[in-house]
């Protein structure tokens, strides 16, 4: 496979496409997207998301992304900042 044609499988996983759906996006056989798949789980420059543990996407020469998107950014430091606010209340009593 090419190198274009393993970023959009990569991109395609990420999206939570099955190898069926891939193949046919792609035009590359079923078998062949599923070898590639086994040969290699873990899809390169990602991350998990730290709030729901999707994988996130990383681009090169750019920072590091912690989150999959902002409703988990925001959510993750809403729970946070609640944790910290009840931690204090207790420590006072």
């Amino acid at each position: 496979m090419r190198k274009y044609e393993i970023n959009k499988l990569n991109n395609l996983r990420i999206q939570g496409y099955k190898p069926t759906a891939i193949a046919r996006e792609l035009g590359i056989s079923v078998n062949t997207i599923k070898a590639h798949i086994r040969r290699h789980p873990d899809i390169p420059n990602t991350l998990l998301c730290e709030h729901c543990g999707k994988p996130v996407l990383q681009h090169e020469g750019r920072k590091a992304k912690r989150f999959c998107n902002d409703k988990c950014r925001m959510s993750y430091w809403n729970k946070k900042r609640r944790e910290g606010v009840n931690s204090n209340d207790s420590q006072t009593e």
